[in-house]
């Protein structure tokens, strides 16, 4: 079932994995033994965190969040054990108060995800570690890419305090790369007092499809992302998708360091993630969950739904 070893640096997820995923270092010649087709890969980093801290804690939640689940999915009437290869590839190498120098670990890492033919499930940690999987990526297929991202915030910050690694720009950090054409990007489910004008004006400057509350509203959510992936794929090689737990409503994700009101439902999600699905995905990211603040584990549970959903579909 694949080798279990230590993580250089970094920590292997106690007991089986995600899912009961077998344990696999990120290392491609272990993937390779193990018949990998898509890993599990945790970034416990939330050193750009400013408020309501605690993401570092997420991959380890939703690891233990999604031992509640089966690996048989009602809705897609799929087995992911029957036409996947899961692994979970534990967590990244940290240095703590140095997101530099742990971005640099996970590009590595999943550098050689990548080498071995894996897909990556991502999980954060802050919104920050996008940057450097969507950079990892980009060094793998090259470009042009598309950026899908789902959330509250724009994160299209140009720093914050002069830090220009920080958990409110990985959309501006992303759109920097040669490989990712703001044409390409859409941002889905952004509302709210916590959006700076400045970041509005980023996006409008760099003309990135920002997707309203209000729009869904009015559209459907089902639309929506349709529009948005079809942006996103418009001649490109690949298209990465970022799911910020914050873009669900407070009521449903409470345990996010960014949790407000009149965001999406539970619902809305999951049937923008069967059109993602359905439209395909070259790597994806769930992150910002903060389990100090979570109520129950439905944060957790609702994140494990994403990561189920998304495999799954992908699956049929």
């Amino acid at each position: 079932m694949g080798e279990v070893a230590a993580w250089p640096g970094g920590r292997a997820p106690a007991g089986r994995g995600f899912l009961g995923a077998p344990a696999v270092t990120p290392q491609a010649g272990a993937l390779r033994k193990a018949e990998a087709t898509h890993a599990v890969y945790g970034v416990p980093f939330d050193g750009t965190t400013f408020f309501r801290t605690g993401s570092l804690h997420g991959p380890g939640a939703l690891r233990t969040a999604s031992a509640q689940f089966l690996p048989y999915h009602f809705d897609y009437d799929v087995d992911l054990g029957e036409r996947l290869r899961l692994v979970d590839c534990g967590d990244a190498a940290t240095v703590p108060g140095n997101a530099a120098a742990t971005f640099a670990n996970v590009r590595a890492d999943l550098a050689e995800l990548y080498t071995a033919g894996v897909l990556p499930v991502v999980l954060g940690g802050e919104h920050a570690v996008t940057i450097p999987a969507a950079a990892a990526l980009a060094e793998h297929l090259g470009g042009p890419l598309g950026l899908v991202v789902f959330d509250t915030h724009l994160d299209t910050a140009a720093d914050v305090a002069g830090e220009t690694l920080t958990y409110c720009a990985p959309v501006s950090r992303t759109l920097e790369l040669d490989a990712f054409p703001t044409a390409n990007c859409a941002l889905v489910g952004i509302h709210g007092p916590a959006n700076p004008r400045e970041e509005r004006l980023w996006a409008e400057e760099h003309g990135v499809r920002v997707f309203t509350v209000a729009e869904i509203e009015s559209r459907g959510v089902r639309a929506v992302t349709e529009e948005a992936m079809a942006r996103a794929w418009k001649d490109a090689a690949g298209v990465y998708v970022s799911f910020d737990i914050d873009c669900l409503d407070a009521a449903f994700a409470p345990g996010t360091s960014g949790a407000e009101p009149g965001g999406l439902t539970t619902r809305e999600l999951l049937q923008a993630i069967a059109v993602v699905a359905a439209a395909g995905y070259s790597a994806f990211d769930v992150v910002e969950v903060a389990p100090a603040y979570d109520h129950a584990g439905i944060t957790a549970t609702a994140a494990c739904r994403v990561i189920l959903d998304m495999l799954a579909g992908a699956a049929v």
